[in-house]
């Protein structure tokens, strides 16, 4: 995962996803934000990018609606498939289904985590969509994650110890795949 502040470089043959920067510090502005996400896909490849995540209002689906739409062919012309961050109160019709291909499960922690959005998350499954769901930093949220088969996740806490985090990280997902969720095995 990379956004316009981070300035990650991506290792050579390791596929990307571009976050917009709009949750936290780091938005550059619109354009700003357009010109940096063309330079990334044209340094690292189209083929190699999982997809692009249209701006955001973090935590407002009506706004995020409003933000997002200009900016979805604009993503889909760059040649990556278009991420669109869903937020609190997207399950009242608020997902532009027909011009997306990945569904962001964004929003406040209580939202996405909730029934709604796995609601919204088996939508987009059964459009053939995939599922990814941001800040996931706990072993609770790694196993929500899983059980709403989301097929991607991110979060930063790898960021904070990674020498003490990574091993915990690993086992985590080892677990995954060792321990079926109280929705059956996903994986």
């Amino acid at each position: 995962m990379t956004t316009p502040a981070q300035g990650n470089v991506i290792p050579p043959g390791a596929l990307y996803a571009c976050d917009n920067g709009k949750f936290g510090k780091g938005w550059p502005g619109a354009e700003g934000w357009f010109a940096w996400l063309k330079a990334t896909v044209d340094r690292y490849g189209r083929d190699r990018c999982l997809w692009a995540v249209a701006p955001d209002v973090p935590m407002d689906a009506v706004a995020t609606l409003a933000e997002s739409l200009p900016w979805l062919e604009r993503i889909r012309a760059l040649g990556v498939p278009v991420a669109f961050a869903a937020q609190d109160g997207s399950e009242r019709g608020l997902i532009p289904w027909d011009l997306i291909d990945v569904l962001f499960l964004a929003g406040s922690t209580q939202w996405k985590t909730s029934p709604a959005a796995h609601r919204l998350a088996l939508r987009a499954q059964e459009r053939g969509m995939a599922v990814h769901m941001g800040r996931v930093n706990s072993r609770r949220r790694l196993r929500i994650a899983q059980a709403f088969g989301c097929t991607s996740c991110d979060g930063t806490y790898l960021a904070f110890g990674p020498d003490t985090n990574l091993p915990r990280l690993l086992a985590w997902m080892n677990e995954l795949h060792a321990t079926p969720t109280l929705f059956g095995d996903e994986t």
